[in-house]
């Protein structure tokens, strides 16, 4: 039985002969492993980068509706004011370097006449890739989505128009002529 097995394995192909034994079974294992790390690795790196990207933007953006919070000018036209500090928000958004870092945000400024009265800000939304891998998250890109809704304070004319109708009972009694001197603490 020995001899027979022996002139089979001769008979063989000097190629097949080498599939008998164990050697490079290590490289090929630490092929695999490595590769499967350095995967594990790269999806790691790539989700840091997207977390800090992530938080630069929704930085910028809580500047920028810092920015339209405390906004105005001192004209008498709430249009005209919100308008103001809408491109004032815009303005601060623009002057962060964001492209630089690989953020191509989108920027919308929500104002009481767009939206709610409860949700006065800004919104800013970018698209990166959720993985440098194509084969882990199959090449599909994360939405990244920040908000601010700090509001917007009270205009002064607001305040004004509010003012004159708690003590005269009517807005329409209220003009410049009437001179007022009260303070009810931030409208």
């Amino acid at each position: 039985m020995e001899n027979m097995i022996r002139i089979m394995i001769d008979s063989l192909d000097p190629e097949m002969r080498t599939l008998n034994n164990e050697k490079g079974q290590s490289a090929v294992e630490f092929i695999l492993t490595f590769a499967f790390a350095l995967g594990l690795t790269f999806l790691f790196v790539n989700q840091a980068i997207n977390l800090t990207a992530g938080y630069l933007n929704h930085y910028v953006n809580f500047m920028a509706s810092r920015a339209y919070l405390v906004h105005e000018t001192g004209v008498n036209n709430r249009a005209t004011e919100i308008r103001a500090a809408a491109g004032a928000a815009t303005d601060v958004f623009k002057s962060y370097p964001l492209k630089k870092f690989g953020v191509d945000a989108t920027f919308e400024v929500l104002t009481s006449d767009k939206g709610s009265g409860l949700f006065n800000g800004t919104i800013s939304k970018f698209k990166r890739p959720l993985s440098s891998l194509p084969v882990i998250g199959a090449g599909e890109d994360a939405q990244f989505y920040s908000e601010s809704f700090l509001g917007k304070e009270p205009l002064r004319i607001t305040c004004a128009d509010m003012i004159c109708a708690s003590i005269t009972g009517s807005t329409s009694q209220c003009s410049d002529t009437v001179d007022m001197v009260l303070y009810d603490n931030g409208c």
